[in-house]
């Protein structure tokens, strides 16, 4: 049995990694990014092998519009450089270690934002539509998410749409009964997501978009780590400065700070003490993020 690797190990990485497979997509796309960051890192395709502990060839729920098998494939073909990962499967996987290990083959994506960080083709990317936003929240799950994904119940949820949508902007909802073309259009054309913390949100990744979240845990910023991270009070509150309509929700006054500082693997950080609105921000951290882990993913993959 190969060993699982620690991240210092970059010598020792295999072009044979085995993933666990789980119900969401978030975790599937979890592994395309860090099996195509392995795959530059060894200068040499990679084997990205799903082990799934059930049947997975079936729908997850009954009205899920296609298996996570087919947007795996789906989804895999926007990707930059997608020939460099060949993608397989094992059903009913009876592999204990990888299911404790959850990976084999690569190192500590799970502690590295650059290790999972990729990005679709140049080319995919379609004309954003001016104020579409897109969000998902965990109501229409098939099962009930962790309790730190669950800071909003659905009526909150309501009302942070209703601030955004009485300041200009035109919401998109999608959920998990969403077709992967249309997730993918939608977030594709946005100007910006905002989301819990799973379901679409690697595909918001790999674009670099502009990403509100509702999360008060540490992995976030694995997984997203250029979003701009909310708990549920601090998205609903009204900073002091309102007028007659409650038009100055928290997000567009200009009397907040984001005191930051943005770390990245492999050395650097930038201390960032913005004075600006919180909508100004995501989109400054979105574009700050995208230069810097280019720096450390596909830019030399791409440049050599």
């Amino acid at each position: 049995m190969r060993k699982s690797f620690n991240l210092l190990d970059l010598d020792k990485l295999s072009d044979e990694i085995d993933w666990k497979g789980t119900p969401g997509m978030g975790d599937a796309m979890f592994g395309l990014n860090t099996a195509h960051n392995t795959a530059r890192r060894l200068k040499k395709p990679v084997q990205l092998t799903y082990h799934w502990y059930y049947d997975s060839k079936n729908k997850y729920h009954c009205e899920d519009p296609e298996s996570l098998i087919e947007r795996i494939h789906y989804i895999h073909n926007f990707y930059h450089s997608s020939e460099n990962v060949r993608i397989a499967h094992k059903f009913d996987s009876k592999d204990g270690y990888i299911y404790n290990e959850r990976y084999i083959g690569t190192d500590e994506p799970r502690k590295n934002a650059a290790a999972n960080s990729w990005i679709f083709r140049e080319d995919c990317k379609l004309p954003v539509v001016k104020n579409k936003f897109v969000f998902w929240r965990p109501t229409y799950n098939a099962e009930v998410p962790r309790n730190w994904k669950l800071l909003l119940d659905h009526n909150g949820w309501d009302k942070v749409v209703n601030n955004l949508m009485i300041n200009g902007y035109d919401p998109v909802e999608i959920c998990y009964r969403t077709p992967i073309c249309e997730a993918m259009y939608h977030i594709n054309t946005a100007e910006f997501v905002v989301c819990y913390d799973g379901m679409w949100h690697y595909i918001a990744k790999n674009f670099w978009k502009p990403m509100l979240v509702l999360s008060n845990h540490n992995v976030t910023k694995i997984h997203t780590p250029h979003c701009l991270s909310f708990d549920g009070r601090s998205l609903l509150h009204y900073s002091q400065h309102i007028n007659a309509i409650k038009r100055r929700q928290i997000l567009f006054s200009d009397m907040w700070v984001d005191k930051c500082i943005w770390r990245l693997p492999g050395g650097g950080s930038y201390d960032h003490f913005l004075k600006c609105t919180g909508m100004h921000q995501i989109y400054t951290r979105a574009a700050w993020y995208q230069i810097e882990m280019s720096k450390r993913t596909w830019y030399e993959e791409t440049n050599n």
